[in-house]
C-alpha cells in the first residue's frame, strides 16, 4: 500500500506524547491521518453509517474533516477517554446516551476491515493480569508465585507460612487521579511489618501479592508487529529503581540502561505464542533476568508507552509504528526481528 492510499485513524487523549512523533512521520509521508479523542463525541465528533444511496457510507467527521472508514489502512487505539455529553444532560439521559453510543460506535469501528493496534476488545482481555500469568505459565514461562485475594486471612496466612519477601503490585499500573491534582501512583512495593496492622484494607478490593525475585537486570520489550525492541534496564544500580524501575521514570529522569541484550530464542518463541494467543499486534512486555540467568515473565501491557525509549536510546519505534499503520492488514504474527541499540 502506497502512502497516498493509506488512511490512518488514531484514537487517543488530547495529550499523548507517544502519538505525536508518529503523527508527524505519517504526515511527512503523505498519509491522511486523523487524530481524535472519543471525548469529542457527540459535540465535536460525529459518526455515520448508512445503507441508503449508492453503495452505503461509513464516515467520521471532526470539525471540517471527513474520514471514510471503509478505506482505512490502520487504526491505533491509544486509550481514548470517555464520551462527553456535556454538563446540561441529566444523568439518566447520559446513561442512555452512553449505552447507545457504545453500541453504535463500537459496532461501526469493529466493522472496519483494517489493521487495529490493538482492537479495544483485545486490549480489554490482554490487560487481565491473572489471565496473562496463566497463559505465560502454560507456554513455559517462569512467573512469580502470586496471591490474588480480598480476604485478609489469606494474606496473613501467606506472611506466616513463607520466608520469601513479598511485594504488593497493582494490576492496573497503580495510577490514582484525585480531583484537582496530578495523577499519583502505587509503585510495586516490598511488603513490610506495617501490613499486619492494616490487613483489613485488603478487604476493600482485589489485591495482588507476589514473591520478590532477585534481579540481575530487567528487560522492557516493545513489540510492534513482528519487530522486537528489547531494552535492558540495570534496575539494581539505583535504590529508586531496585523494586520498580518506574521509580525513576519521568520527563527529566534517565533510567539506568544497560547494553543491548538480545532475547534468547526460546523467550522469543514463547512471547510470539503469547501475543498470538492474545491477538495483540502491539505490546510492551516486562521480564526479570535473575543472577542465575533465568528469564521471569512479569506482565504484558497491550497499550504501553514507548516514546521515552526512542528519545533516550534513539530507537526507531515511531517510524516502525508508522510503517505498520501504513501497511495495514491483515496482520500475521510471523518470524520476529530484533532491533538493538
Amino acid at each position: 500500500m502506497t502512502a497516498s492510499d493509506s488512511r490512518v485513524l488514531i484514537l487517543t487523549q488530547e495529550f499523548d506524547p507517544t502519538v505525536d512523533p508518529v503523527v508527524t512521520t505519517l504526515a511527512e509521508r503523505g498519509v491522511e491521518v486523523v487524530r481524535v479523542d472519543l471525548s469529542y463525541f457527540p459535540r465535536r465528533l460525529s459518526f455515520t453509517t448508512s445503507d441508503f444511496g449508492d453503495g452505503g457510507r461509513r464516515v467520521l467527521r471532526h470539525q471540517d474533516r471527513e474520514l471514510d472508514l471503509t478505506r482505512l489502512s490502520g487504526v491505533w487505539y491509544r486509550r481514548p477517554t470517555a464520551f462527553d455529553f456535556g454538563p446540561d444532560m441529566p444523568e439518566p439521559e447520559k446513561l442512555f446516551a452512553r449505552k447507545e453510543a457504545m453500541q453504535a460506535i463500537g459496532g461501526i469501528l469493529r466493522a472496519t476491515d483494517c489493521l487495529w493496534v490493538n482492537r479495544p476488545d483485545i486490549d480489554a482481555v490482554g490487560e487481565l493480569k491473572p489471565y496473562q500469568l496463566e497463559l505465560a505459565k502454560r507456554l513455559g514461562f517462569r512467573v512469580p508465585r502470586t496471591l490474588l485475594t480480598n480476604d485478609p486471612r489469606e494474606v496473613s496466612a501467606l506472611l506466616d507460612e513463607t520466608d520469601t519477601q513479598i511485594v504488593y503490585k497493582s494490576q492496573i499500573g497503580g495510577v490514582i487521579h484525585y480531583p484537582g491534582a496530578f495523577p499519583g501512583g502505587l509503585l510495586t512495593s516490598v511488603v513490610g511489618d506495617e501490613i499486619r496492622e492494616n490487613l483489613g484494607r485488603v478487604g476493600h478490593t482485589m489485591c495482588m501479592f507476589q514473591e520478590y525475585i532477585e534481579k540481575a537486570y530487567e528487560i522492557r520489550l516493545t513489540v510492534i508487529g513482528n519487530t522486537y525492541f528489547p531494552v535492558r534496564i540495570n534496575s539494581q544500580e539505583m535504590d529508586s529503581t531496585a523494586v520498580d524501575w518506574r521509580g525513576e521514570a519521568g520527563e527529566v529522569a534517565v533510567l539506568p540502561y544497560g547494553d543491548h541484550v538480545p532475547l534468547p530464542d526460546e523467550v522469543v518463541k514463547r512471547t510470539q505464542a503469547l501475543l498470538a494467543e492474545l491477538n495483540a499486534v502491539y505490546a510492551a512486555v516486562d521480564f526479570i533476568v535473575t543472577p542465575d540467568g533465568d528469564w521471569v515473565f512479569l506482565e504484558v501491557n497491550p497499550a504501553g508507552q514507548f516514546m521515552w525509549m526512542q528519545h533516550d536510546l534513539n530507537l526507531p519505534l515511531g517510524d516502525t509504528m508508522a510503517d505498520l499503520l501504513m501497511r495495514g492488514g491483515p496482520f500475521v504474527r510471523d518470524e520476529a526481528v530484533q532491533i538493538g541499540y
